[in-house]
């Protein structure tokens, strides 16, 4: 059964914070009472237009559903929105988003977690998609990522279209297990007939709390990123790559050796992009510093890790993304770490959104600003649009409320 929601929207202005001026945006909010809206995420489709997608689920916590909306740029606008059919019972969680990708065919996979049903451990997940071959005329049933009735929690996939006909996903998956806290990562291919092909374990010891990162590059291969677990407790960013759309994959390698030596999850995954200077990398961290940073790669090759936040600990959910022209834009929250405050003070200021623009080389350029009095701004994500703008979209909350905003920003040279 579809939950029918009169979708409030609104149109208003926002002030961008950085340490050198404020001037007003405009932006679109969208929230309606009695429901929380959050986990956008942003894509395109094979007509140029972008895709705006969250999660719903109303505020006594009984009923939820997936949203979209093309947005329009040059002015920014919202051209249509709508509930997407057959995506009740998703689990908002901001690590785990909702993800859509689109082939140039029309045909589109939109993956969401929801709670996993034959599980008694009440945190396990289930991995669900629906698709479509028409652009978002017409939506699938809901469809599992995985049947084998052994698998009992999936969680922290990443979508990647490979051809007109193929869409590539992995997933976190509780089969294969060989560390008591590690997850296995599958890999398969969705096809315009719904079904998945595959379900190939490619790596193990997954940390089973971060998101997954894939891209798809100018050459075809297929990127893949995650967190694993090395030596019982070591949790560092490990990198994988496959020359032939995922039949054979390169062993994990680390991106950065940070050694970072914990026993706990730090729920917070990497991000990928590519540029004509090669893979590009963001990453979380307490190991050798902390907070964000960057990396690129030629050949499979890191260089040298840079600190990205200013050595904040709070920072996570890092977000990266090549605009047309090379340079690099990422994206993150954080708490303001204010000089003079203690720990406990930063964190009881609101968090806010860190932007960051590097050239093409990976040199830093500039750093600034997002943040809303009274509220907390969290889980980032980017779009770009052209050479010196890209779409922002980010969950905005206040206490137990929670809304949807997608902004357009300028950056200027």
């Amino acid at each position: 059964m579809t939950h029918k929601i009169n979708l409030g929207m609104v149109l208003f202005f926002l002030l961008w914070s950085s340490c050198r001026t404020q001037q007003p945006e405009v932006a679109y909010v969208f929230q309606q009472p009695g429901w929380n809206f959050s986990c956008p995420s942003l894509t395109s489709d094979h007509q140029g237009h972008v895709l705006l997608t969250w999660a719903a689920m109303d505020t006594a916590g009984n009923r939820s559903q997936l949203w979209m909306a093309r947005i329009g740029v040059h002015p920014l606008r919202v051209m249509e929105k709508f509930a997407v059919p057959h995506t009740e019972g998703v689990y908002p969680h901001g690590e785990n988003l909702p993800k859509l990708a689109c082939t140039n065919s029309g045909f589109w996979v939109l993956a969401f977690g929801t709670p996993a049903l034959r599980s008694s451990n009440p945190y396990a997940g289930e991995v669900k998609y629906v698709y479509t071959t028409d652009a978002g005329k017409h939506w699938s049933a809901p469809m599992p990522c995985v049947t084998d009735t052994s698998s009992h929690d999936q969680r922290y996939f990443s979508l990647a279209p490979i051809s007109a006909q193929e869409i590539a996903i992995v997933w976190m998956d509780d089969r294969l297990k060989v560390h008591p806290e590690g997850s296995t990562l599958f890999f398969g291919i969705v096809h315009p007939d719904g079904k998945i092909t595959g379900d190939t374990p490619i790596a193990y010891n997954l940390c089973p709390c971060c998101r997954t990162a894939m891209l798809i590059d100018s050459q075809q291969v297929l990127h893949v990123a995650f967190r694993q677990i090395l030596s019982d407790s070591i949790r560092d960013i490990v990198y994988m790559a496959s020359f032939d759309h995922g039949q054979h994959f390169t062993r994990p390698k680390r991106i950065s050796a940070d050694n970072w030596a914990i026993h706990a999850c730090p729920h917070s995954g990497p991000s990928l992009a590519e540029n004509a200077q090669g893979l590009q990398v963001v990453w979380y961290t307490l190991a050798q510093g902390r907070g964000i940073f960057y990396t690129h790669a030629a050949r499979r090759q890191f260089a040298p890790r840079q600190q990205v936040s200013d050595f904040n600990a709070s920072a996570k959910h890092a977000q990266i993304q090549t605009l047309p022209d090379g340079r690099l834009v990422i994206a993150w929250d954080e708490y303001p770490s204010v000089n003079g405050q203690n720990q406990q003070q930063a964190i009881a200021a609101h968090q806010r959104i860190g932007l960051q623009l590097r050239t093409a080389e990976g040199k830093w350029l500039k750093t600034w600003y997002v943040s809303e009095r009274g509220y907390d701004v969290q889980y980032p994500v980017l779009y770009p649009i052209g050479n010196n703008q890209l779409i922002l979209a980010y969950t905005r909350q206040q206490g137990r409320d929670a809304a949807v905003v997608c902004r357009m920003v300028t950056m200027g040279h």
